[in-house]
């Protein structure tokens, strides 16, 4: 009704406040923008963190793994060998003590020659 009672060609007349673009379109548009970049950012330094840290677990679990077998290896080896000696088939006679002597050495270089086979598939 107060349309009505103004005569048309003062509402003609009337101007309009210009259409601020700057900050209803571009301003809102360009922070959405930096917050999506800030993310990415964020994201891709997050993800390298998880690689380097994938990386550095991988490459020394083929280490830890070899140094415990070779080690459970040793250890089988020395209770066999107590095993043997307790059962008589390693006596400690004197003219058997560079045969168990040699026979150590061949046991040294076997247990070396594995730690090298389990170095070389592991990739050490």
């Amino acid at each position: 009704s107060m349309a009505a009672s103004r005569p048309m060609s003062d509402v003609l007349s009337e101007t309009f406040p210009s259409f601020d673009h700057q900050a209803k379109v571009a301003a809102p548009f360009d922070n959405e923008a930096k917050r999506d970049a800030e993310f990415l950012r964020k994201l891709n330094a997050m993800l390298l963190d998880l690689i380097v840290d994938f990386h550095a677990w991988s490459a020394a679990r083929p280490g830890h793994v070899s140094d415990r077998t070779a080690d459970t290896l040793e250890n089988e080896v020395k209770v066999l060998m107590e095993t043997e000696k307790e059962q008589g088939r390693c006596s400690p006679s004197p003219s058997s003590s560079s045969s168990r002597s040699l026979t150590r050495q061949r046991l040294n270089d076997f247990i070396t020659r594995i730690k090298l086979a389990l170095a070389a598939l592991t990739g050490l």
